[in-house]
């Protein structure tokens, strides 16, 4: 019997003017998930708020939750038991003193089933230009939690943020820790080239990973123009074998949904079972 699993990219456009009317918005894709089947679906990086770390701003903590499910985080718990859908919710978390770029996996019943912290910070702390800069340094930590994988009931789950994907690592510390699928949650500008250039480059790099770890990956980005900066959105689902199964149609709130086969990781495997083939002890360099 296949092991088939329908699974989301839950594409928001711009964040609301407040986090209670995005939590609205995803509640309702959240919903439709449910009507259309979903067992498994991914929000944006840090989806409650817009992107907040291309700007300097004095007083920040209003971005940040520390209790989750947060009083505005709760109805979000609430749609997953109406429609039965693990989720993955990406977020701004505040840890005591650290704050984090995050994201929690969560069960129907509302249970958070695990977390991990973007591990790899982009930009720098102090602006270096005029026009828009990267200044995740000034807000994050860098994760300190590994690369966990959480028990879907059909699927090994992983997830990485945005920048992380663009270091190799991190896909094969999830493959080697049995990630089968992961959720690739981001916010890319589009640095004033046409978006679809910027598509483009998270998309080979996506393929090519999936292809190297024989999994599954959800991506799932913000899209459209929010505080004059425009967003890469191409929200997408890649097969082990780099194929795009399915990919946003807009720039705007969308779903992009796909019935996958988890077992077509076993059959990629009797082809070619890359992990088994590793030479570890020849790329201790990696590790220097």
């Amino acid at each position: 019997m296949p092991r088939t699993l329908t699974v989301a990219a839950a594409q928001l456009g711009p964040s609301s003017a407040t986090k209670a009317e995005t939590v609205e918005r995803m509640v309702a894709l959240m919903e439709e998930a449910g009507q259309q089947g979903v067992e498994l679906l991914s929000f944006p990086e840090l989806s409650l708020t817009p992107y907040f770390a291309t700007t300097v701003h004095t007083a920040y903590e209003d971005f940040f939750e520390e209790a989750m499910p947060s009083v505005t985080t709760l109805p979000l718990f609430r749609a997953a038991r109406r429609t039965g859908i693990h989720f993955i919710l990406p977020y701004a978390e505040r840890d005591g003193d650290e704050h984090y770029n995050s994201a929690v996996f969560v069960a129907p019943d509302g249970t958070i089933l695990g977390k991990y912290r973007k591990m790899h910070i982009p930009g720098w702390v102090e602006p270096r230009w005029e026009g828009l800069n990267i200044l995740e340094k000034r807000y994050f930590a860098p994760g300190n939690l590994g690369f966990p994988v959480v028990a879907h009931p059909k699927a090994m789950v992983g997830a990485l943020i945005c920048y992380d994907r663009r270091f190799s690592e991190s896909y094969r510390a999830l493959a080697l820790n049995g990630a089968e699928l992961l959720c690739v949650p981001y916010n890319t500008p589009s640095f004033g080239q046409p978006k679809e250039a910027g598509q483009e480059t998270a998309e080979i790099m996506l393929r090519a990973a999936a292809m190297e770890n024989q999994i599954f990956i959800v991506a799932i980005g913000k899209s459209g123009v929010e505080n004059g900066a425009e967003y890469i959105g191409g929200s997408e689902i890649i097969a082990p074998s780099g194929k795009v199964l399915a990919k946003a149609q807009t720039d705007g709130d969308e779903l992009v949904i796909a019935a996958i086969d988890v077992d077509e990781i076993t059959l990629a495997k009797k082809k070619w079972d890359l992990l088994a083939d590793r030479r570890p002890d020849q790329y201790r360099l990696l590790a220097e």
